[in-house]
């Protein structure tokens, strides 16, 4: 059943908290960036402080301008995987409330705010398909060690479990030709590797083989490559170690390393133009948000002020 969230305080103002005087820039941890269909616009989460782990969604221009903070309901501590829709008109995210997590979506300016899920465990990582009218995402029961993928109409109706293969499937994503692209465990507990099906579950294929995590895949906007983070190349294939941004065809060749960085380059989004990536990183501090050039290797921290 959907519900409805009224939300009397706190939507649509200037950020006050988190900046520091005289320079108006918003600080703490900052991370899950995505970039509006038009290019000019992000949405992304932030938290002032780690300890309180409250973490609530703001919009930004792509050069960091023109902050807002977009949610402020105290109904759930943590808001995360905020994604616009293809026509801009809503924002869907994933936020913890009662005892599980449930999918939200609203307005880019934080009003119309509603729950579209009302389901067991957390309900987590919305994606919207092509056209807009669906919405994939996973739900995750903690008492039955699963995760699965799910889909339902964007309004949060016609709710329905998706063919999964044996294992944990995360992150998936609808592209092009009706396929799910996403994320498994299911030949190497604790490694995940790259898959793509059909929404029917057939023709399932593998596109990365190695012994490490690799996730956070997204298509690029002409459909013909993806990148994902991955920490193949960390000596130790720690959970906490080292992650960098690949990219390759989506037949699963042609893999290229696009970041060569100490900590973690995560949740990397694909600029419209197909040129560029927008990722958070974490090198033994707060986590930022940048813009990475694929052509030139250019990457630019962005400084947010309102």
């Amino acid at each position: 059943m959907k519900k409805r969230i009224v939300v009397l305080t706190g939507i649509l103002f200037t950020l006050i908290s988190g900046c520091q005087p005289g320079n108006n820039k918003l600080l703490g941890l900052l991370g899950r960036p995505h970039i509006s269909p038009d290019g000019t616009k992000i949405v992304f989460v932030h938290a002032d402080n780690p300890d309180t782990g409250v973490w609530e969604i703001y919009s930004a221009g792509i050069d960091g301008s023109d902050l807002r903070q977009l949610t402020n309901f105290p109904e759930a501590r943590i808001k995360k995987g905020p994604v616009w829709s293809p026509d801009s008109k809503k924002i869907a995210f994933h936020a913890d409330i009662d005892t599980g997590a449930q999918i939200f979506a609203m307005a880019p300016d934080g009003q119309d705010l509603e729950q579209l899920t009302n389901l067991p465990g957390y309900n987590v990582e919305p994606h919207w398909s092509i056209d807009g009218a669906k919405i994939i995402f996973n739900q995750s029961v903690p008492s039955k060690g699963t995760v699965k993928m799910l889909m339902m109409d964007s309004d949060g109706s016609n709710v329905k479990t998706l063919p999964n293969p044996d294992g944990k499937n995360w992150y998936p994503r609808m592209i092009l030709d009706g396929q799910i692209l996403f994320t498994s465990d299911v030949h190497h507990k604790d490694f995940y590797d790259i898959f793509l099906m059909n929404t029917d579950s057939t023709n399932v294929r593998q596109l990365t083989s190695v012994l490490a995590i690799n996730w956070f895949p997204e298509c690029s906007p002409d459909g013909k490559r993806m990148v994902f983070t991955s920490n193949r190349d960390d000596p130790e294939l720690s959970d906490s170690g080292n992650y960098n941004i690949y990219m390759m065809d989506m037949n699963g060749t042609n893999i290229k390393r696009l970041t060569d960085l100490p900590g973690q380059e995560l949740h990397p989004k694909w600029h419209p133009s197909g040129q560029k990536l927008i990722f958070e990183r974490h090198n033994d501090g707060p986590l930022g948000i940048y813009l990475f050039d694929i052509v030139s290797g250019e990457m630019d921290k962005i400084s947010f002020t309102k």
